[in-house]
């Protein structure tokens, strides 16, 4: 099951009864299993269902009683820039797929490549290593904070006092993405994506008002939203009925195309 199969989706009570539809979902802490669905009423307002209040999710989602005071899980990466553990920049999640194995579906000038969660490190930029053991060791390369009562050695060099050289280029530092790379500021597309990497949530408020990068369209191709039409409550609506409110934000909120 990908995350872009349930958001938008309506939900229903058992009995039938409209209840809204699903905004947003959130995961547990490893990825692998759903913890909530963030939905929203005919009011927009917002109400929070459980993991175990999901009876079906196939056509739409029919969920029991239950309900939640606030969300609880970790919110999902889609929309959250990629750089690999050397700095290279892999796109932007478009998708993901939990379970056993959890995956990023990640897009990058209309192609898609998919990198097992294992092997990368999750924030607000997303770092990919090549195999899991690397993401492990790259972890760990903080060390362990010390013992209480004991004190580490001081290097020679520092105990004597000496002055510190002044950086070669000091107009050249290196400003770190996310955990475990850097990249010069010198990149300014790199930086960008970097500084713009927490701003891209699967949440509707953030659509309103911005005009669309890259038309979308329902599964019988008639147009949800138009390249460089302003968002509106009104296209969230059809975006939401289509099942493509997921497709709207990507093609919103990144900067892929």
């Amino acid at each position: 099951m990908q995350i872009s199969s349930l958001v938008g989706k309506s939900v229903f009570s058992r009995t039938g009864e409209w209840l809204g539809y699903v905004v947003a979902l959130r995961l547990t802490r490893d990825m692998k299993k759903l913890s909530c669905l963030v939905c929203a009423d005919g009011d927009e307002e917002e109400f929070y269902l459980p993991a175990r209040a999901v009876l079906a999710a196939e056509d739409a989602v029919i969920a029991g009683r239950q309900r939640l005071q606030a969300p609880t899980g970790t919110e999902c990466p889609v929309g959250r820039s990629v750089y690999t553990h050397t700095g290279e920049f892999c796109g932007v999640i478009a998708d993901m797929v939990p379970g056993d194995a959890p995956e990023l579906i990640v897009a990058a000038e209309n192609k898609e490549r998919r990198f097992p969660i294992a092997c990368t490190a999750l924030g607000e930029t997303v770092i990919v290593y090549p195999t899991a053991e690397e993401r492990r060791r790259a972890g760990g390369r903080a060390g362990k904070p010390a013992a209480a009562g004991t004190r580490k050695k001081r290097p020679a060099a520092a105990a004597s006092k000496q002055p510190v050289p002044a950086q070669s280029n000091p107009a050249q530092p290196v400003q770190a993405v996310g955990r475990g790379a850097a990249l010069p500021s010198g990149d300014k597309r790199a930086e960008e994506e970097q500084h713009r990497g927490g701003e891209y949530r699967l949440d509707r408020t953030n659509l309103l008002g911005r005009r669309v990068k890259r038309s979308v369209y329902d599964a019988q191709g008639q147009p949800v939203a138009l390249a460089g039409e302003r968002i509106t409550p009104e296209v969230i609506a059809r975006a939401r009925r289509g099942n493509r409110l997921l497709a709207l934000t990507v093609n919103t909120l990144t900067n892929l195309y």
